[in-house]
């Protein structure tokens, strides 16, 4: 990614416009408030990117087993026996007795690589990474849109539409969009980026703003993604790093520090202002003077990175997948995301993958998904889901492996290259996660799912977290996993609620309830079914610092 610095006056309107302004300062607010201000948004804002594929992943391919690691292959699936015990229950079966997850720290796995998807290549980033095993969907859910988001309760069409009774609700990231917590004020650009290879994505947004929590089928909105990089940059990224002949730079020999001098004596007299706020007024001040020199010694714009206008590309239908303009189609969109999110234009992404490139030994093709499974040919991901042949099998790990080798990656790369004024890397910041509409075959049952990202420090990272309780009897098998208790996934949801800095009131109808449909619906004593409900509004085991 080209990456060119940004004008001074185009980097203090937005990247670094929020510098010009002072800090929140808790002690100065009337004593009822301050409690929640001191919980606020950091100084440093946290970004979201969920990143969503589709018609499952070969587990033996996404989780590490076959000797990886030095770790016993597990009887039940051949992946690895992981032996450590998380210090915190998963909750209690209903025969009462606790149950664990187990985990390991990702570096065991440095020699080998964690897994045919995660090579050796992502070493550099497993300080950052969190690979969750045993994330469970509760409804019998099949295809679906917007699972990976917490809306439980809505199957494709082809597959039942909205289950009856079932909670339907928007998603988690619209949810995100409009909490103070992630936009005290409102964003440059959207408060949800949404791209992808199609123009229906995972999101589903409220139909009444106002009403944020409503639930039925009438009352969200399927979000729509850009699909043409060239819409996307024009909708949102147009102008940065450009001259506006109405608008004129800081006059010559002002400072940062001029602009809020006024400001800065009013509270600084202020005989209500603690000592930990006049400590933090005074490292404000200090961080302006030292970014006005930056500024001017780098003769530009600080850290916010300019990108050239992508070419006009056409990806085409479902299954018109080039391989040359679906890998630029997503060099072109996490470029955009990572300069979005660098110049804090949004601080919320979501990226749908239904292409993807596939390099069977030098054989090169592309893949697209589409609803329509009797569709055959190599081209048709969901086809060969349904296949599952040897082929197939093949086919849909390279496919995955793409994903994260060349789509993932770069996107960490770039996130991880963005500094911010804490001396931080933008992934520090960030959560980025990677997950899919199904796990094997057309089950919902440990939805492979992988975290980058600390959220600002709220996440623990560097490990590979098995939740599934491997004490319980695998109660069927499909495609290479077993079907076991794990833990479920309102949980992993309300844990990216919570990370973002989101208060559970601003997500649960109910107190305690967590987020989304909760229910096993269309699951019978056949099916593993025996969860600890009474920790449904918790976030995962052991994983927040």
């Amino acid at each position: 990614m080209k990456t060119n610095l940004r004008t001074r006056r185009m980097f203090l309107m937005g990247a670094g416009g929020a510098a010009l302004s002072l800090p929140l300062l808790p002690s100065l607010l009337p004593r009822g408030l301050q409690s929640r201000a001191h919980a606020a948004a950091p100084d440093v804002p946290r970004r979201f990117v969920a990143i969503k594929t589709y018609s499952g992943t070969p587990l033996r391919a996404f989780y590490p087993g076959d000797g990886a690691g030095g770790f016993t292959a597990h009887p039940d699936d051949g992946r690895a026996m992981l032996t450590d015990q998380l210090p915190e229950a998963t909750g209690r079966h209903a025969d009462g007795n606790e149950y664990y997850g187990t985990w390991a720290p990702l570096g065991a796995f440095a020699d080998s690589g964690i897994s045919r998807i995660f090579s050796t290549s992502f070493n550099r980033h497993h300080d950052a990474m969190t690979l969750y095993r045993g994330l469970d969907v509760m409804p019998n859910l099949n295809h679906n849109h917007g699972a990976m988001l917490g809306n439980f309760g809505l199957r494709t069409n082809g597959t039942g539409g909205p289950y009856l009774d079932a909670q339907i609700n928007v998603t988690i990231d619209q949810v995100m969009a409009r909490s103070p917590q992630v936009y005290p004020t409102a964003p440059a650009g959207p408060r949800i980026l949404h791209l992808g290879s199609r123009r229906n994505t995972f999101s589903y947004a409220p139909v009444d703003p106002n009403d944020l929590l409503a639930t039925g089928l009438q009352a969200i909105s399927q979000a729509q993604a850009y699909v043409n990089p060239r819409t996307a940059f024009d909708a949102v990224l147009a102008g940065l790093g450009h001259e506006d002949p109405g608008e004129s730079e800081l006059e010559p020999g002002v400072l940062m520090i001029d602009r809020v001098l006024d400001d800065y004596r009013r509270v600084a007299a202020s005989a209500q202002l603690s000592s930990a706020d006049r400590q933090l007024l005074d490292q404000h001040v200090t961080r302006l003077t030292e970014l006005e020199a930056r500024l001017k010694s780098q003769g530009g714009g600080g850290d916010c990175p300019e990108l050239p206008r992508p070419d006009d590309l056409d990806a085409g239908g479902e299954f018109e997948a080039d391989v040359t303009e679906v890998t630029q189609l997503f060099d072109d969109m996490v470029d955009i995301i990572v300069v979005a999110l660098s110049c804090d234009v949004t601080r919320l992404c979501t990226l749908d993958i239904s292409k993807m490139i596939v390099n069977d030994n030098g054989n090169v093709f592309g893949m697209g998904d589409s609803e329509n499974a009797d569709s055959a040919g190599r081209e048709n991901w969901h086809y060969q889901a349904h296949t599952w042949d040897e082929n197939a099998i093949r086919w849909l790990s390279l496919g995955a492996e793409w994903v994260a080798q060349h789509v993932i990656m770069r996107l960490l790369d770039g996130l991880a290259a963005a500094p911010q004024a804490d001396g931080e890397s933008l992934l520090h910041h960030a959560l980025v996660v990677w997950s899919n509409e199904l796990s094997f075959n057309h089950l919902n049952y440990s939805l492979p799912t992988a975290v980058w990202g600390r959220a600002g420090g709220y996440l623990k990272s560097g490990r590979y977290i098995d939740y599934i309780d491997h004490n319980r009897p695998v109660r069927f098998r499909q495609h290479d996993g077993p079907v076991i208790e794990g833990v479920q996934f309102n949980r992993f949801v309300n844990t990216m609620a919570q990370a973002m800095g989101l208060d559970p009131a601003e997500y649960e109808l109910t107190p305690g309830a967590g987020f989304g449909e909760s229910r096993h619906l269309e699951k019978d004593e056949l099916w593993a079914i025996d969860y600890d409900h009474g920790k449904i509004g918790d976030i995962l085991p052991d994983v927040a610092t």
